[in-house]
């Protein structure tokens, strides 16, 4: 209500006053006219409606975005025709301006119906994997992950990594993560830097700074490899 009530006053005022704050703006090349140019004009100008529009923008701009954003969806892996509840939250400011101060968890829950295959495991009671032992690269392991419908694992958390070694006893297994560039950083296919998860280690003397474009796990660490290596991959189809 608040928001629509700022948004009525401020298409009234700029409808009336739009004419003098076009006439009362420095001839300039073309610029963007936010909250921030309108409150130092009406300080340069002394005009008390400027500062008003001013406030006003930066009213609504706060009030829009008030809240952090939404954390991931928490939620179990299911079977096709079975039936879960999902939920997300976020933190929202009273001082929506500067977000500090007192704030409120936001909850948001929603119905949904589960995607794992049969072929696949539940892992955990959340994570829907699948070990495929044929040795291929890492190429043909994305494909094979891809054509079911999901994508290689994800070892983002060590719950999930654990979930893994449940299904492999392989000694290397092809996961997410690799770099476009030699050198570069790697990347999921979240746009993450892999090293910035709460779960990652890379083995030592990890990794080569030369061809080795893609990742593979052995025991809890992380080693890069090129793509004529040969190995395991655990698929995951996330909910």
């Amino acid at each position: 209500m608040a928001v629509m009530y700022t948004m009525f006053w401020l298409m009234v005022f700029s409808t009336v006053f739009g004419c003098c704050v076009a006439a009362t703006l420095p001839p300039k090349r073309e610029q963007l006219v936010d909250e921030n140019t309108i409150l130092d004009l009406a300080e340069r100008s002394n005009k008390t409606f400027l500062k008003l529009i001013g406030l006003a923008i930066q009213n609504l701009r706060c009030d829009l975005d008030r809240c952090s954003q939404w954390s991931q969806w928490t939620v179990d892996a299911l079977a096709p025709g079975q039936f879960g509840v999902k939920t997300r939250s976020r933190n929202c400011w009273y001082d929506s301006c500067n977000k500090t101060g007192p704030k409120v968890v936001e909850n948001d829950n929603t119905i949904y119906e589960g995607n794992c295959p049969t072929s696949y495991n539940v892992t955990n009671g959340k994570f829907c994997l699948a070990h495929y032992t044929n040795k291929m690269n890492h190429s043909a392991a994305q494909q094979t992950c891809e054509k079911d419908g999901g994508h290689m694992i994800n070892i983002d958390t060590k719950e999930r990594y654990e979930a893994a070694l449940k299904l492999t006893t392989s000694n290397y297994f092809h996961v997410e993560g690799m770099r476009k560039v030699e050198s570069g950083h790697f990347y999921d296919d979240f746009g993450r830097r892999i090293q910035d998860r709460p779960f990652f280690k890379w083995a030592s003397g990890e990794p080569h700074n030369g061809t080795s474009m893609f990742v593979v796990v052995k025991g809890s660490e992380f080693f890069d490899v090129t793509d004529g290596w040969t190995y395991h991959v655990v698929c995951e189809i996330r909910q």
